[in-house]
């Protein structure tokens, strides 16, 4: 099917997921760019792929042409790649993802959609078996989000809209080490022993963690930093933990 207009049905649907509420309602999401779009794994459903002819070779069940022109005008890039999908959203039940063992990365009202992404790729690419998010975050499956994950989201369980308090209290009953950084300690990330299951909580931009959650996490840690500045970007600082957490529990 060949759209040629902005007014055409399959359009506006695209239009409308750009806002959250519309994604919550349809539990639908854009995932634009070929790489992005040709990795998305079977057992996520797709609901058509929207693009101009130069992937009109593209392999889709539901496929829809439509003109450069008004790719430029739906996409959130400067410059198009002319391909994406809309996917269904999946949703992760929390006690399934609960009951390995392994590394957690918990967000808490984190809000900057590129900092989201990236911590969803870092703890996809070191084995993290799953990442909570708390409610006042960035939406997971906003389009910087997506697209900063580089396909990561696919391949890791994300539950959303967690009451990150309620969550340290369940880990505590099945024994994951709740970890959370704070300039308030002597605890020294390169020196820290982590046990079997750990979690590593990452806090907003400006404000840092919840006073609440700092209050019952078992352990405060810090990064050895040797210049002047006190503080990291939250991203940067989750790969480093991550990347420690990984290194000591696998043996490398």
């Amino acid at each position: 099917m060949f759209i040629e207009s902005v007014h055409n049905d399959i359009i506006k649907l695209v239009v409308s997921l750009k806002e959250k509420k519309n994604r919550d309602e349809k539990s639908l999401f854009v995932v634009e760019g070929f790489k992005q779009v040709s990795e998305i794994p079977k057992d996520w459903k797709i609901e058509f792929v929207l693009c101009t002819d130069k992937y009109k070779d593209f392999v889709s069940d539901k496929k829809y042409i439509t003109t450069g022109k008004i790719f430029k005008k739906i996409s959130d890039t400067k410059t198009p790649q002319e391909i994406l999908a809309v996917v269904e959203k999946k949703k992760f039940d929390k006690e399934t993802v609960l009951s390995n063992k392994g590394i957690f990365v918990v967000i808490d009202t984190l809000q900057d959609p590129g900092n989201i992404g990236t911590i969803i790729r870092t703890a996809e690419a070191f084995g993290c078996k799953g990442i909570f998010i708390s409610k006042n975050s960035a939406d997971v499956y906003g389009d910087k989000v997506v697209r900063s994950t580089m396909g990561a989201i696919f391949n890791i369980p994300i539950v959303q809209e967690c009451d990150i308090v309620s969550l340290m209290l369940q880990m505590k009953q099945k024994q994951i080490n709740t970890c959370a950084f704070s300039l308030d300690t002597d605890n020294v990330l390169s020196r820290f022993k982590f046990k079997n299951s750990t979690a590593i909580i990452i806090g907003n931009e400006s404000n840092g963690i919840n006073k609440d959650v700092l209050n019952i996490v078992d352990d405060k840690i810090k990064i050895d930093m040797w210049g002047k500045s006190q503080s990291l970007n939250a991203a940067v600082a989750c790969s480093i933990a991550v990347y420690e957490v990984s290194k000591q529990l696998n043996g490398k």
